[in-house]
């Protein structure tokens, strides 16, 4: 059994943030947290879905409110309901009701309080594992020596063997995440596997930005290639940046795959390290400079014999959009078939509106290459 969480997330005030940062690298990697953002004024460490952020204090640390932040983990949201009524039943300062946050955490519901010190206090209920989806078969996946989670939906019309389609999400996701897009290509007949790569929620191991991950999605492509539902000589990959960056890397290992599509996805992880400084101490610490160029799939383009889409909008300040342009270039330059939709003023997360556009293009693309010969 997995040990009860206890802790969530925390915060501090440092007064020197190059002195602290130096300090916490010696022991919070013991741990298993890693630098996955940086600024001027504040680091964030994580492990999965655990988060500690350093901040620069404005003038010197004050010991005082806002020198500590700290979340603590619950049973339910129930509890977290619970715990609300009774601080107000006492008169405890309220900073926020009980309510969902978009934190890397799925599942995130809190509320927020001073103690009588002023310390600002979270209590967090957080989903442990994928939540039950009515409308999807919850399934276990064997990977590369790890167990994956994910949801499987299937067609409602047309008769089997059908065409099948994998997909991944992006950093800090998980398979829900994807939920949306399965239902579409279920809805367009095909069989969606929508997977938590390693270390990511409802799966195994650690997340490796793409190192063994493909590996992963190999040993998915014969688990669901052996199903009889679905026909294994049509079968594509889709993902959305990392996991566009490992279903490419995935696509140069030659498995039973027709198509894969790549949405605003890193493909040259060293050019990337230099064109955002945010993502530069993740990298680092996760990869090193020499695991750089096994995570990127530009460098594999000889090996990728698939058709490729490509989708980026122009906007994208977090992978920008030359890593797809340089691919696209790649994948020309040695023959490759490739296609690419650039969205205007698409930024890492597009639009309702941009959305569309990007899944009419998808599924085009997926009729025209997973068709009955």
């Amino acid at each position: 059994m997995r040990p009860r969480p206890s802790f969530a997330g925390a915060a501090i005030e440092v007064s020197d943030l190059a002195r602290s940062v130096a300090f916490h690298r010696v022991w919070l990697p013991m741990l298993g947290f890693r630098r996955v953002w940086a600024s001027p004024d504040r680091v964030m460490w994580s492990r999965g879905y655990d988060h500690f952020v350093m901040r620069q204090a404005k003038d010197g640390v004050q010991y005082g409110p806002g020198a500590l932040w700290l979340a603590v983990s619950a049973e339910s949201r129930a509890q977290v309901d619970q715990v609300h009524a009774e601080l107000r039943e006492i008169g405890a300062q309220i900073l926020q009701p009980p309510q969902e946050l978009d934190y890397f955490a799925p599942g995130y519901y809190s509320v927020g309080f001073r103690d009588p010190d002023g310390v600002p206090i979270e209590v967090v209920h957080r989903w442990d594992e994928l939540p039950t989806l009515a409308d999807a078969e919850q399934v276990q996946v064997p990977g590369h020596g790890v167990s994956l989670g994910g949801y499987l939906f299937k067609p409602r019309a047309g008769a089997p063997p059908y065409p099948a389609l994998i997909l991944l999400h992006g950093f800090a996701g998980h398979a829900q995440t994807m939920a949306g897009l399965a239902r579409a290509a279920a809805a367009n007949g095909y069989v969606a596997l929508a997977l938590s790569l390693r270390g990511w929620l409802g799966s195994e191991g650690e997340s490796d930005s793409g190192l063994r991950q493909p590996l992963d999605v190999l040993a998915a492509i014969d688990w669901l290639a052996n199903r009889p539902l679905v026909d294994r000589e049509r079968l594509a990959l889709l993902g959305a940046s990392m996991g566009g960056q490992v279903a490419l890397l995935a696509a140069a290992h030659k498995p039973h795959i027709k198509a894969v599509a790549a949405f605003y996805a890193p493909t040259d992880l060293t050019k990337w390290r230099e064109a955002n400084p945010f993502i530069r101490d993740y990298l680092d610490d996760l990869c090193g400079p020499e695991g750089l160029p096994v995570r990127s799939p530009i460098l594999r383009v000889t090996q990728i014999d698939t058709p490729v889409l490509l989708v980026h909008g122009d906007a994208d300040e977090n992978v920008p959009v030359e890593q797809t342009l340089a691919m696209e270039e790649a994948l020309r330059s040695h023959g490759k078939e490739v296609e690419t939709l650039i969205v205007p003023g698409g930024t890492h997360f597009l639009s309702e509106q941009q959305n569309a556009l990007a899944r009419r293009t998808l599924f085009d693309f997926l009729r025209r290459h997973l068709s009955r010969s």
